[in-house]
């Protein structure tokens, strides 16, 4: 195109001309499943320890052991995850954080003893920690001048996903006691 002049943008100019469309909210529903998926697996610590304990017949410095691990987990995922997010890019990092969690997270149900429940549950907080990805990838595809309202929505998730940990925990409680 002659005498045309080369129109150029900053990815945030692009994102604000563009707008919120179906793509930005396909992914705020698929990594705002994710972000309910972590914070039903964070939850899920404050119910397990008592489980723990029965079915393993440990002590409670043991018990807490159950849950300090998922946190010395999440210390090195967190900065494992972010360098491996950065290099690699977001897609990756949500697919190991999805991956680690969900089938480390599996295998804690089918744990033969204490010692291998322990290990998985350093992995869980492997992924866990690297779940930081899920909103840092989000905002990257919203316009800058809506970023904070769409961090609320997206924030949302982890509330909804606390409360239905609570409500499967009601729930499995309701079934026990009925059972009795």
């Amino acid at each position: 195109m002659a005498g045309a002049e080369a129109c150029t943008y900053t990815t945030d100019e692009a994102l604000s001309r563009v707008g919120f469309g179906r793509f930005q909210a396909m992914l705020l529903v698929v990594l705002g499943t994710g972000w309910i998926a972590e914070a039903m697996e964070i939850m899920l610590q404050s119910f397990v320890g008592p489980s723990v304990k029965a079915e393993f017949g440990v002590s409670a410095e043991e018990e807490g052991l159950v849950t300090s691990v998922v946190f010395v987990g999440m210390l090195l995922g967190a900065w494992v995850g972010g360098l491996g997010s950065d290099r690699f890019g977001r897609r990756l990092g949500f697919l190991f954080t999805t991956l680690v969690t969900g089938i480390a997270g599996f295998l804690c149900a089918f744990t033969p003893n204490y010692a291998s429940l322990i290990a998985l549950r350093f992995v869980v907080g492997l992924g866990l920690g690297a779940s930081h990805v899920l909103p840092t990838w989000f905002l990257e595809f919203v316009p800058a001048e809506t970023r904070g309202s769409w961090m609320a929505a997206f924030s949302c998730f982890w509330t909804l996903g606390t409360i239905l940990e609570a409500l499967l925990a009601w729930i499995f409680f309701l079934s026990f006691i009925l059972q009795l």
